[in-house]
């Protein structure tokens, strides 16, 4: 099997360093800077398996190289999924597999309608952080949900295989659906630590920021059930219990929580990671995927609605922040 993984941020890299350091064959297409300190350093992961691996691997900033390989796995932002799949369709073959292991709902559709390629969608659930080109560290051991179903079985079997050597541990779902929406639920609070610079442990210790956290994803869970959309758990992850428990259990009990499941204190959502990068969000497809669902079905999502707008004045202004209490405020939250 060989596989060109696209998009070399925290979950591009890991991924495909992992993909390499097995001896799979495997080239990774990235940014200019990327491909040039991966060449001349190797790609250094942090953290898998309390290990630093430095991995030499194929590596190019040529999209057309892709024409060779068997799978394709997408780890861009969801904003460049759309120019990404019309470069793509200039080189890939018909007969190639796409997986995408990105954030929001609908970026498979976006790929699938423009290539015409076979595409599955798969769901991330570790944390990564993006230190610099060609340096990422893993900070919240998780696996992945990989969709599949029984064309692809083989090729989903063979990719699973190699990611579990290295402790990431995968899931195959024939619908994934329900998985994706559980996933952007979570993924809410990404917008409310980019916005309060704490780390996703802080928002979880934080009284201000937890109530802010609760009321964001209550609104999104409302969304979807007036919507008629259902989700799943995710393994370990229940929208709907982690509310529960960040509305009973004290800020001691959380902390002491948060190292059970062994959360790096330097864990930061991707946006946060975007914003302190100079670089455009994912949020139109996180907390605005809700705003625009909610408009659909003729409701109010006015926690979401600000923290859209609240993000997009943060990426003009390169990074603004607030003090949970304040946005807490601004929010409306009581």
């Amino acid at each position: 099997m060989s596989y060109a993984v696209i998009g070399l941020g925290a979950v591009g890299s890991i991924i495909g360093g992992l993909l390499a350091k097995s001896g799979e064959n495997v080239i990774l297409i990235g940014k200019k800077d990327q491909v040039e300190e991966i060449s001349k350093k190797g790609l250094k992961i942090i953290g898998i398996n309390d290990q630093i691996l430095v991995v030499n691997a194929k590596v190019s900033a040529d999209l057309s190289l892709i024409s060779e390989f068997d799978v394709i796995i997408i780890c861009v932002k969801s904003q460049d999924t759309k120019h990404l799949a019309e470069d793509l369709k200039k080189f890939i073959k018909k007969s190639t597999l796409i997986i995408s292991l990105q954030n929001g709902v609908r970026n498979s559709k976006i790929l699938k309608e423009i290539t015409r390629n076979p595409v599955l969608s798969g769901i991330v659930l570790f944390n990564a952080m993006y230190i610099k080109p060609g340096e990422v560290s893993l900070t919240l051991k998780g696996g992945l949900i990989l969709e599949t179903n029984s064309l692809f079985e083989e090729k989903i079997k063979d990719f699973a295989e190699v990611i579990n050597k290295f402790g990431i541990e995968t899931k195959e779902e024939p619908v994934i659906e329900g998985y994706l929406w559980s996933k952007l639920i979570v993924n809410l609070q990404n917008a409310v630590t980019a916005l309060t610079n704490q780390s996703i442990k802080e928002s979880i210790i934080n009284k201000d920021s937890r109530a802010i956290l609760v009321a964001t994803m209550n609104e999104g869970l409302y969304v979807l059930q007036k919507s008629n959309i259902t989700y799943k758990s995710l393994p370990d992850i229940d929208p709907k219990v982690t509310i529960k428990r960040l509305k009973i259990l004290n800020s001691v009990l959380l902390k002491i929580g948060s190292r059970i499941l062994k959360l790096n204190e330097t864990a930061r959502s991707s946006m946060w990671q975007s914003l302190q990068r100079g670089k455009p969000t994912e949020i139109d497809y996180i907390n605005g995927e809700i705003v625009e669902l909610a408009k659909k079905h003729n409701l109010d999502a006015p926690i979401n609605e600000k923290l859209v707008k609240l993000i997009k004045e943060a990426e003009k202004n390169k990074t603004k922040s607030y003090e949970p209490s304040k946005l807490k405020e601004i929010l409306d939250i009581k």
